[in-house]
C-alpha cells in the first residue's frame, strides 16, 4: 500500500443509522471501545504489551454486525441459508446513529487506487502476518507488519479525518464504519438511546 497518499484521500459526510452487535445486558457500555487499545484487530494494532488507539466498528445493518462477530452461520449471500450459531450465545444488533463530517470512503475504486490496495487486501487474512512472521523488525509508528492495521494507523494519523468506510470481511457486499473515537471533531458525534431504559449514550 502506499500509505503516504491517506492524506490524498477524499472526505465525505455520514450521518444515519448504524449498526453494532451488543450482549444482552450490555447495553450501557453499547459504545465501548477503550479495550480495542490493547486488542489488535483488522485496523488497529494494540496488544496489551504495546496499546495504541482506539477504534469503534458499526456495521451498515444488522447483519454485518451478526456475522462480524460470528453469531450467525451460513453464507451471507442472497439465495445462501443463514443461521444463528448455537455456540456464540446472545447477541442484540443495536441502532447506533452517527453524525461524522470527514469519513475517507475506501468502498470507491477511485479511493482504494490512491492507496494502491484493493477489496481483497482489505477483506482478506490478516492474523496470518503476525503468526507467520514471528519475530518481525517494527518501526514506528506504525509497530506491526499487517498492511490493514498499518493503513489503520495511517488514517488516524491524518489531521481531520474521523474514520473510514470499507467493506466487512465477513459479508464482503456490505459496509463497515470504523471510527477514531479520539479523533472526533466537536459536538456529538455518535449515539445510542436504550429504548428499554431510555438511557442515551454519546461521542465524546
Amino acid at each position: 500500500m502506499r500509505l503516504r497518499n491517506a492524506r490524498l484521500l477524499s472526505r465525505m459526510v455520514i450521518q444515519g443509522p448504524w449498526f453494532r452487535a451488543v450482549r444482552p445486558g450490555h447495553f450501557a457500555t453499547a459504545l465501548s471501545y477503550a479495550h480495542t487499545t490493547s486488542i489488535p484487530g483488522r485496523f488497529n494494532p494494540g496488544t496489551s504489551a504495546r496499546p495504541t488507539f482506539p477504534v469503534l466498528y458499526l456495521g451498515a445493518d444488522q447483519l454485518v454486525c451478526l456475522f462480524e462477530v460470528q453469531a450467525m452461520l451460513g453464507a451471507p449471500l442472497p439465495g445462501y441459508v443463514q443461521a444463528p450459531n448455537p455456540n456464540a450465545g446472545h447477541w442484540t444488533a443495536v441502532q447506533i446513529d452517527v453524525s461524522l463530517t470527514s469519513i475517507a470512503d475506501l468502498t470507491r475504486q477511485s479511493q482504494r487506487k490512491i492507496l494502491g490496495t484493493t477489496v481483497q487486501e482489505l477483506t482478506g487474512d490478516w492474523r496470518g502476518y503476525s503468526l507467520r512472521n514471528l519475530n518481525p523488525s517494527l518501526q514506528p509508528p506504525f509497530y506491526t507488519s499487517v498492511p490493514t492495521q498499518r493503513l489503520g494507523a495511517a488514517l488516524r494519523a491524518v489531521r481531520g479525518i474521523e474514520g473510514f468506510v470499507t467493506y466487512s470481511a465477513r459479508v464482503p457486499t456490505r459496509k463497515t464504519l470504523v471510527v477514531f473515537p479520539d479523533r472526533l471533531r466537536s459536538g456529538i458525534k455518535i449515539r445510542f438511546t436504550d429504548s428499554i431504559s431510555g438511557r442515551t449514550l454519546t461521542i465524546p
